[in-house]
């Protein structure tokens, strides 16, 4: 152990040794290093990006009215309710997608701010590898979202991220309107079937009225009773006829309309209720933080990048010098 520890310990010397003979050298490579990477990372060879961060909570209801106007007995989704984490997923996908890229890319003319030849026939490609350079987006630990935007104008970094935010609301409040629109569309067909049919319950319930057959029940205990007291006559002895034969037709025409006007009524409802989810405009996000325009470059970080370069510079330096130190000796010990 204590040969271990000796061995180390003289191992560790020799390092010191070999800086100390070669210092002169290593000194001048590592400040030549620094000075270059110093002129390297100025704003005149690397242009200074601005970082601008908006941060939002995404709303969790999809639907106005099943929200606002349901039974209060049964707990529905609270439109002001924030912060769930596979809401704040979805809204990252939709930040993500193409869709919503082409809008922030027209809205802002990223094509001009990035100087991109429309007429380029890489310029998607090239526009692509931008977007995902100079704009992000991440889900945090708090089921917030954040867009991150970097840009030479701290001022158009700001305005790119809040344009994001506000681009995202319009964009799910466009296909919530879209789906709403279809919805609206078969509940209008349904609701409209739906009174031809009790329409034409109704004016076959009115032709057997006109038979004289418009309560079974009522009519029968009537016609009990008239029979007690006058006995058989034309006019009793037509309407038992019709009773008799329209009787059963009249009793299921009644239920069926019930049960048809209860539905149609239900349909009613929902046809209020998607009325209310195509023309209603809910926020679908909460905005927590609005980007602003940063006083302090994000990028380069040039206090990194010549602490790296000089880090980098002196060890690739030892290794060259060790490995010179090395050959001579070699080199010298055959001649010898």
């Amino acid at each position: 152990m204590n040969k271990k520890k000796k061995q180390y310990y003289f191992e560790l010397i020799d390092v010191f040794h070999f800086i100390i003979k070669w210092r002169k050298k290593l000194i001048v490579i590592c400040s030549i290093s620094a000075i270059l990477s110093i002129l390297i990372s100025s704003p005149w060879i690397i242009k200074p990006k601005y970082l601008s961060t908006a941060v939002f909570y995404p709303s969790t209801n999809n639907s106005i009215s099943s929200a606002l106007l349901t039974d209060s007995r049964v707990k529905q989704k609270d439109p002001l309710e924030f912060g769930e984490q596979v809401a704040a997923q979805q809204y990252v996908q939709i930040l993500e997608s193409d869709y919503l890229r082409g809008k922030v890319i027209n809205r802002f003319n990223l094509f001009e701010h990035y100087r991109i030849d429309p007429n380029d026939k890489e310029r998607n490609y090239k526009m692509g590898k931008m977007y995902e350079k100079n704009i992000s987006s991440r889900k945090t630990p708090y089921a917030s979202i954040e867009v991150n935007v970097l840009d030479e104008d701290p001022q158009t970094a700001a305005d790119v991220a809040n344009g994001i935010v506000m681009i995202l609301d319009s964009v799910k409040t466009e296909v919530q309107r879209r789906l709403a629109l279809q919805a609206l569309t078969i509940i209008e067909t349904e609701y409209k079937r739906k009174e031809e049919e009790i329409n034409t319950i109704k004016l076959r319930m009115q032709e057997l009225g006109a038979k004289g057959v418009y309560n079974v029940e009522e009519q029968s205990k009537a016609v009990t009773e008239l029979l007690g007291k006058n006995g058989m006559n034309e006019n009793i002895r037509v309407l038992q006829n019709n009773l008799a034969m329209y009787g059963a037709e009249s009793q299921s025409l009644y239920s069926t309309l019930e049960l048809q006007v209860e539905q149609m009524n239900e349909l009613k409802k929902k046809l209020d209720q998607a009325k209310i989810d195509v023309g209603g405009n809910l926020s679908n996000v909460f905005i927590l933080q609005n980007a602003s325009a940063s006083e302090r470059k994000a990028y380069p970080l040039r206090t990194l990048i010549v602490i790296g370069s000089v880090l980098g510079s002196f060890i690739l330096a030892c290794i060259v010098l060790l490995f010179v130190e090395k050959f001579g000796k070699q080199t010298d010990d055959l001649i010898s």
